[in-house]
């Protein structure tokens, strides 16, 4: 299917028509199972579309205008789960961390990650770019600052060696710019670390999952996907890895799964039905046996700038 509408990651691929979101199901299910209202996000458009990019297998969707905004996160975040201060990808960020190093981390919410780096690495300079300022909160000499990588990357080319950013790219609609900018942060050699959510693990059979939609996300990222950021911006792809089941996404992983093999209506019996008769903790035993054989929610991708790139 052919449109106008502008590819976000590589602007001379080629796009597919995916499908479309029902709005109204979309905002019924955030009151209902969150109890937020993004009526008015999504007040511009009566049809979400979702397209893919031909050439990576990148998946996005439009009216690239309902990103989710300052506000809707603060709501998010009240939800105890939403904010993990430590994760399966902070730690293979971190063991790459070097005596000297400068870090910037974008979308860095509560600042756990840097605020850890610089307490085991006094010599380590960490600074983290986030919006939502009800989030983040400076100390412990660490740096937050309230600006768009886009915006921060003028005054700050080539001054850092890691630059990170987890969960954070499925979030951006224009994922070309933010990519670029980021890169453009990067010293000679230095190292681009990104996690998201990976799209070919059990996600994929979570068949309406509302924060993999907008205004939450606006992008679906694979394993292809992630490589061709490579490809894209002259970088040298260093490895990719996919986490295992967490013991955090147990649960998520459970209820998935029961409803892909059963059906929703079915699924929710047997999840009531067994949590009545105090079964359920052995299903979850169950599954942290074959943990290390499952393939968790996130995928992180490691690159490095070399020397002589240049971005025009």
């Amino acid at each position: 299917m052919s449109c106008r509408i502008k590819n976000p990651f590589i602007h001379d691929s080629p796009i597919e028509f995916q499908g479309t979101i029902p709005v109204d199901r979309l905002i019924n299910e955030y009151r209902s199972r969150f109890k937020i209202d993004i009526s008015d996000l999504l007040s511009s458009t009566d049809s979400i579309k979702l397209y893919k990019c031909t050439k990576s297998g990148y998946e996005f969707y439009t009216p690239f205008s309902i990103v989710g905004n300052s506000g809707f996160y603060e709501k998010l975040q009240k939800l105890g789960w939403y904010y993990l201060p430590w994760k399966w990808e902070h730690q293979v960020c971190y063991d790459m961390v070097d005596a000297g190093f400068r870090i910037l981390e974008i979308g860095c919410g509560k600042g756990d990650f840097l605020r850890k780096v610089s307490r085991q690495h006094k010599d380590v300079e960490c600074i983290g770019l986030e919006l939502n300022q009800t989030t983040a909160t400076s100390g412990d000499g660490l740096k937050i600052i309230n600006s768009r990588i886009e915006d921060y990357s003028v005054d700050n080319q080539a001054a850092f060696d890691i630059v990170c950013a987890f969960q954070v790219l499925e979030h951006i609609p224009d994922v070309n710019t933010f990519l670029e900018a980021s890169i453009h942060c990067l010293k000679n050699n230095g190292l681009l670390v990104l996690s998201v959510p990976n799209n070919e693990s059990f996600i994929q059979y979570d068949s309406f999952n509302i924060l993999n939609m907008p205004p939450h996300h606006m992008g679906r990222w694979k394993e292809g996907s992630l490589r061709m950021i490579a490809d894209c911006f002259n970088l040298e792809l260093l490895k990719i890895e996919h986490e295992t089941l967490q013991e955090y996404h147990y649960e998520w992983y459970l209820n998935i799964m029961l409803t892909k093999k059963f059906g929703e209506r079915v699924a929710g019996y047997i999840s009531k039905a067994t949590r009545l008769l105090g079964l359920r903790k052995f299903q979850l035993q169950r599954i942290q046996k074959r943990a290390n054989e499952i393939r968790g929610h996130t995928t992180i991708a490691v690159f490095r700038k070399a020397a002589d790139l240049t971005i025009d």
